[in-house]
């Protein structure tokens, strides 16, 4: 029983460090929207969409891989993934940053130098240590790096917007906040502040072993960061009523982060059947984690909606029950992809999000021409449906796959022999009498 108690406690921090990341943009929404409205509020979010995008580019796989490998790594092994992380999400934000800014303003109506400097700011959230610190199991030390500077920042901004600031703050703000993050995080782990050259230089062969799981990645942000950008280009009139159910669910997806978040380290430091075990009690782990939380959501999200968007934008029951859909299978997902990793399919995660990325696009696009922001979240959900489903048979029945094909080459090499195949045949005349 106390041995229960210790686990879970030892889960909250994990829970606390996201829940202050979901806490921050609190501080901010109802800034923007008291004081530009739902046109302001859009702008944001939709720039918010392809910042987030970019920096899922950017973060070339780490935070999937990279826990798991610090967590079994020594410290000098800890200091060489460390830098090489740092040294190419540097050289691969050298050109998605810019790219990122441009389509933010171009994709708004209104408000396309904030929306430029906010899609900037978000990806360089690719910069953020929280991957490598979770590895090292310190939660704690998030919270002090990255989750701190951010909400204060967050308030600061918030204060100035509301008083009448301009809106560009927001974006200037979380500039300021990454590269703090940088800097805190270096000395906290007593790293270099900027990689040294030998790490650059080292940085394409780095980047060509994660080139399966980023292509994967790059392909998944389409279904899961950028729907509020596709929306905005076939249903501008739904973009604020689905950037909020949208952004409420991505807070609580955050929150809920924190399970496998810990799960990282708990099942990456286990070795042999103790590794398999763990792998399959994550998942359902994650299931209950998806149950109860998405009941949760569909009840709650139309209750506070209306506080945190000053009354700018309301989320139906019908809505936020939709939204509470995806919520879940996204917990599911996220427990299988776990596994995957745990279990030596991560490249095999691409699969998964290419089938997913092709369903979403299509529906989402298609759907919410046709039923606005109802539309939009059925093509969210049936893209995650499609991508838990890949990932599932995948993972049980893949194993099956391998075997066969292994079976079924040794067998044409034995068959190949001469003299193996004179004996097969006389055995099988053998057989026949």
């Amino acid at each position: 029983m106390r041995t229960r108690i210790r686990r879970l406690l030892s889960v909250l921090p994990y829970f606390l460090i996201p829940g202050i990341s979901a806490v921050t943009p609190l501080l901010v929404i109802p800034a923007l929207t008291s004081s530009y409205g739902a046109d302001g509020w859009a702008s944001i979010a939709v720039a918010q969409s392809v910042g987030t995008s970019a920096a899922i580019v950017a973060e070339l796989g780490w935070s999937v891989v990279g826990p798991q490998r610090v967590a079994g790594a020594s410290p000098g092994e800890r200091t060489h993934l460390y830098q090489s992380s740092l040294a190419t999400k540097l050289s691969s934000l050298a050109i998605i940053s810019p790219l990122s800014f441009i389509f933010s303003a171009m994709l708004v109506q209104e408000h396309k130098l904030a929306a430029g400097l906010t899609g900037l700011a978000f990806s360089f959230i690719a910069l953020s240590p929280s991957w490598f610190l979770i590895g090292c199991n310190r939660p704690f030390a998030v919270l002090g790096v990255e989750g701190l500077p951010r909400m204060i920042l967050s308030a600061v901004a918030a204060i100035l917007i509301f008083g009448g600031g301009a809106l560009e703050l927001y974006g200037l703000a979380m500039v300021l906040s990454s590269v703090l993050t940088m800097f805190l995080a270096a000395v906290l782990l007593h790293e270099r502040v900027w990689p040294k050259w030998a790490a650059f230089r080292a940085g394409p062969r780095q980047i060509k072993e994660h080139l399966p799981l980023t292509g994967g990645r790059i392909v998944s942000v389409i279904y899961t960061s950028l729907p509020i950008a596709l929306v905005s280009a076939v249903s501008p009139n739904s973009v604020a009523t689905f950037a909020a159910v949208e952004r409420l669910m991505r807070m609580a997806l955050s929150v809920l982060g924190g399970v496998p978040s810990r799960l990282q380290s708990w099942v990456g430091v286990a070795r042999g059947h103790n590794l398999l075990a763990r792998s399959r009690k994550s998942l359902f782990y994650n299931l209950l984690l998806g149950l109860v939380s998405a009941i949760g959501f569909a009840a709650l999200a139309p209750i506070v909606a209306p506080f945190i968007f000053s009354n700018a934008v309301e989320i139906p029951l019908e809505i936020s029950s939709l939204s509470a859909c995806v919520l879940f299978i996204v917990c599911v997902s996220r427990g299988y992809g776990l596994s995957m990793v745990a279990e030596g399919r991560a490249n095999w995660i691409a699969a998964a999000n290419i089938c997913a990325a092709i369903v979403g696009v299509t529906c989402t696009l298609s759907l919410a021409a046709a039923w606005g922001v109802r539309g939009a979240i059925v093509g969210e959900l049936l893209a995650e449906v499609t991508g838990l489903a890949t990932q599932a048979v995948i993972l049980h029945y893949g194993h099956r796959w391998l075997r066969k094909g292994k079976h079924e080459a040794a067998s044409s090499r034995s068959i190949a022999d001469p003299a193996q195949r004179r004996t097969r045949n006389s055995e099988a005349q053998q057989l026949d009498l």
